[in-house]
């Protein structure tokens, strides 16, 4: 390897850095060091202070015990003086008893004496006042006092911290026996906290008869209680923290400094008595020393700051007096070598002079040198060069410009076109012309006025005058929306948008850019979609949702005009059997015929609707009983005479009609459309073909009562959250594993049984309860589906089934949205259920719901299939994902061969149109054989699993799987 690669390949570390990392590393281990030397100083410092602080307080408490045991001492030897004049033959025993009883008052309250004993020569207790003594800790005490005539004193701090002073008493110049007197320790600790302002105290190792280890004032893990405390509610928290992590003979040794609740202490423990043992008495002494703590650390703060400012300070003056010169050296050291390698423009962009000419040095002279070189060397070489770039870059941006605007023309499909403030059509693209074009020929519309084009008059006033607005620059763009004649014949909805162009035609004139979208498809596109969500496809009548709307809006109007209404509800008598013999596109027609004919007989003021399935209604306003009877035998009457011929038989038609009036049957919508509802029934059970007026007879008033009782038990149980869900396995029959459960729901009675959904779903619908019932079902199956996929790492499906009302709710979509993003829960693993019952009621509806989950990422899936031969039908237009083959279809499949070969055919078609299939009601395992051969992919029924409250977790893959022993 060469010198010269060497050189390249060597790390480059500038001059400036270096100079910098060195004098940063200095000017750190200076600030560190002082700040540390400072902070080591006030430390010491403060620590002397404490010492001497220490010794003060010890020194003022000594003293101030030692004086109130002389103070005690003075009113012992006081007190036998204090009785009056008496009898030579009374005894001291008898003295001291007058005095104590007359002058109780000011010894206990003046002198602060707690109790008072005296005792014989013999050291027999003769009298006392106030507790009774203990013998055993006093008795060596007053027999010393006895024997040495000598005062004695003891402090006990067994039960509330006494101290106690023997003294020997004389009568008549004879020893008569020894008094002992007691006060309290409270008035030593308060001196002590006024005097020092440090809070103190008193802890004993032994156990009196007021204190125990329940008290709050025990320290457990010291064995040893708080007998006296001042400032209480700051200092026993701050004694248990303590006494739980420091040894106690730490504290009475050397003392400590402890932190506790942002605030700093020392505690410094001082021994009393006179026992020396562990069991001592001692005064523990608490110094709050945060302010000077906070001092300290301040102290250092600052000093950190100020060295960290002069940090700063010094760096920047560093990098300001070497980074110009270095700069410049720099740029030199890397402009030479570019020299070397005919690289001249890279050389003169690294490095400029800097013009200066007075104070020019030595890094200046060779960087002018540098530039004047590289000058010398290219100047008419990169003159030519440059020109001949600069050409060939104009010349592509002009081919790909022109190309740009070419295909645009030609391939937008959109029309555009030039025209001139007279609104004379200039150049037109290939989309304009197919567009305008006419049986003429297309180059006429070259010459064309664009204002020809507007087909209403006032529209071209307008633009005229818009367009006379760009001309004059006043308006920048005008859009607006027209309708111009086409060439064939027809209109056409065009939204324009016209702009001014810059320059101007031969004329002077500018030049208008008017771009056109046709929106005569979207126009038609959202008039069908409003068409759509207010009729039923099939008849062309309204839907019920409409109906509902417009119903209430009628009866609005008759409670402010007081008129009465009519509801006309019925539906055909025997339509499922024209599907099933002559299939769905038979019950289609016939619907259609009934639609047209009913559309016949009603006013243009009446309100007529298909509701669903084969369900109709008229609602007919300003009428009463008679009009509305009249209107129902009209349309018995017309329905009887339509004929339906289809594949060699004739269909006929009737109907059952159940007639209500506002107010006499009900106020709202809902009453209305219930008890009209209960009178078409009423008609059917009285023999079909025929109207009901509703009316309340026993019969009917058993039916609304066990229809309200239900309502009022689901009320209930919605206020109670007595609704809860089961839920049943299904088997995956090609794995033999079980991971998609069916969710069902139940209600829970007051007497604790537990209601069915055929109980009180059919009452549900009806009443539109059943609204707020598959918002609870949506919620907590989401939820348990949530807690499952956070618990395990298997994948769980479940199935959940929708009401045939639930294409009436708005609000469950937008709840799912919400349910779904909050929880979490992955959409693919929720599969939907409805029956196709409900699917065929409304059509329109059903299928918009079913796009609209499928979008979401959920799957479909509808239930109860196979009950009609309309279903394969609709197994092909509708989007779903999963087929529930019905249970009626299985129940009998091994003893039933015309079962086989249904559930044969509709599985193959199913698995064709790349749909999944399941087996309703498996009760046994010859069902379940006969199901896995024909091809069905999933199974569920009770031979799988019953519903359980609970979705058991798999804690493998072997949990999940069905047992294979059940196959053979």
């Amino acid at each position: 390897m060469s010198q010269g690669e060497n050189h390249k390949n060597t790390p480059f570390f500038s001059l400036k850095w270096k100079v910098v990392f060195i004098f940063s590393l200095v000017l750190i281990v200076v600030n560190a060091g002082l700040a540390g030397l400072g902070y080591q100083q006030l430390r010491e410092q403060f620590a002397q202070q404490q010492k001497q602080i220490r010794q003060q307080q010890i020194q003022e408490l000594h003293a101030l015990i030692r004086d109130s045991f002389n103070e005690l001492e003075q009113i012992a030897s006081l007190i036998p003086s204090m009785a009056p004049v008496l009898s030579t033959n009374d005894s001291m025993t008898v003295r001291l008893a007058k005095i104590f009883a007359e002058q109780s008052a000011t010894l206990e309250f003046d002198w602060g004496l707690d109790e008072a004993h005296y005792f014989s020569v013999e050291n027999k207790l003769l009298f006392s006042w106030r507790p009774a003594i203990n013998m055993e800790r006093f008795g060596p005490m007053i027999q010393g006092v006895n024997n040495s005539e000598q005062p004695d004193t003891q402090l006990d701090c067994s039960d509330l911290c006494r101290q106690y002073v023997a003294v020997p008493v004389l009568h008549a110049g004879q020893k008569n026996g020894v008094l002992l007197l007691s006060r309290l320790v409270a008035d030593v600790v308060i001196s002590f906290k006024d005097i020092t302002g440090a809070d103190i105290a008193i802890i004993s190792h032994e156990m009196g008869k007021n204190w125990g280890k329940t008290r709050y004032r025990y320290l457990t893990e010291w064995n040893r209680q708080v007998v006296a405390l001042t400032n209480p509610e700051t200092n026993m928290p701050l004694l248990l923290n303590v006494s739980g992590n420091y040894p106690f003979d730490e504290l009475f040794e050397n003392g400590r400094e402890i932190a506790n609740a942002s605030h700093h202490y020392n505690l410094r423990s001082i021994q009393i008595s006179r026992d020396d043992s562990n069991s001592a008495t001692h005064f523990l002494i608490i110094n709050d020393i945060t302010q000077a703590v906070s001092h300290i650390t301040r102290a250092t703060q600052n000093n950190l700051l100020f060295g960290l400012f002069g940090f700063l300070i010094s760096e920047f003056l560093l990098l300001l007096l070497l980074w110009r010169p270095l700069n410049r050296l720099l740029l030199v050291s890397k402009s030479l070598p570019l020299l070397a390698h005919n690289a001249y423009s890279e050389a003169r962009a690294m490095h400029r002079t800097s013009g200066r000419s007075w104070h020019k040095d030595e890094i200046d002279i060779a960087g002018e040198t540098t530039l004047e070189l590289s000058h010398t060397l290219e100047s008419l070489h990169h003159e030519i060069k440059q020109q001949t770039q600069n050409l060939i870059q104009r010349g592509r941006e002009l081919t790909r410009e022109r190309d740009f605007v070419t295909g645009l023309l030609n391939s937008a499909q959109v029309i555009i076109l030039t025209q001139d403030c007279d609104g004379q059509i200039l150049t037109l693209n290939p989309q304009g012309k197919k567009c305008l074009e006419s049986n003429s020929r297309p180059e006429q519309y070259q010459a064309q006025n664009f204002f020809q084009l507007i087909t209403q008059g006032s529209e071209r006033a307008l633009l005229h005058r818009s367009i006379d607005a760009l001309k004059a620059g006043l308006s920048l763009a005008y859009q607006h929306d027209s309708r111009i004649s086409s060439g064939d014949g027809g209109y056409r909805s065009i939204s324009w948008v016209h702009s001014r162009l810059p320059g101007e035609n031969t004329s002077g004139n500018p030049i208008i850019l008017s771009v056109g979208l046709d929106i005569t498809d979207r126009e038609k596109a959202e008039q069908q979609l409003a068409w759509l969500a207010n009729h039923d496809p099939l008849t062309e009548l309204y839907n019920r949702r409409y109906f509902q709307r417009a119903f209430e809006d009628i009866l609005s109007r008759a409670n402010r005009y007081h008129h009465s209404v009519a509801l006309v509800f019925f539906d055909l008598d025997q339509f499922k059997y024209i599907n099933d013999t002559s299939g769905h596109q038979a019950g289609d027609a016939m619907l259609r015929v009934v639609a047209e004919r009913l559309h016949q007989l009603t006013r243009s003021s009446d309100l007529l609707a298909r509701l669903g399935g084969d369900e109709f209604a008229i609602v007919i306003p300003e009428t009463d009983v008679k009009g509305a009877i009249q209107v129902a035998e009209k349309i018995l009457e017309d329905l009887r005479q339509i004929s339906l011929p289809t594949k060699g038989r004739s269909h006929r038609i009737s109907t059952s009609i159940g007639i209500v009036m506002y107010p006499e049957h009900g106020n709202t919508v809902q009453d209305l459309m219930s008890n009209a509802d209960l009178s078409m029934y009423q008609a059917k059970e009285s023999g079909r073909d025929r109207w009901y007026l509703f009316a309340l007879d026993d019969q009917m008033r058993e039916q609304m009562s066990a229809r309200l009782t239900w309502k009022e038990k689901i009320e209930q149980a919605l206020t109670d959250s007595a609704f809860f869900l089961h839920y049943q396995p299904i088997l995956e029959i090609k794995t033999g594993l079980i991971s998609h459960y069916e969710v069902l729901v139940r209600m829970r009675e007051k007497d604790g049984s537990i209601s069915m959904p055929g109980d009180f779903i059919p009452v549900a619908e009806r009443t539109g309860l059943i609204h707020s019932i598959d918002r609870f079902v949506l919620r907590e199956a989401i939820g348990q589906l949530a807690e499952l996929q956070k618990s395990t790492n298997n994948e769980i499906n479940l199935s959940i089934n929708l009401s045939g009302r639930v294409v009436d709710d708005p609000e469950l979509l937008p709840l799912l949205k919400q349910l779904l993003k909050l929880s979490g829960v992955n959409p693919h693993n929720l599969v939907f259920e409805l029956t196709e019952t409900a699917t065929l009621a409304d059509m329109a509806s059903a299928e918009q719901l079913m796009h609209e989950l499928r979008d979401l990422g959920c799957r479909f899936a509808m239930d109860d299939f196979g009950v009609g031969f309309s279903s394969f039908y609709y197994l092909r237009e509708l989007p779903l994902d999963i087929v529930k083959i019905d249970g009626s279809f299985i129940r009998q499949l091994p003893n039933s061969p015309e079962d086989q070969v249904f559930v044969r055919a509709l599985t193959a078609m199913a698995s064709g149109l790349m749909k999944k299939t399941v087996a309703e009601f498996v009760e046994d395992k010859e069902t379940l054989n006969l199901i896995t051969e024909i091809g069905v992919d999933y199974a569920q029924g009770y031979y799988i699993g019953k519903p359980q409250p609970a979705i058991i977790i798999p804690q493998s893959e072997h949990d999940l799987a069905f047992s294979t022993s059940k196959f053979t």
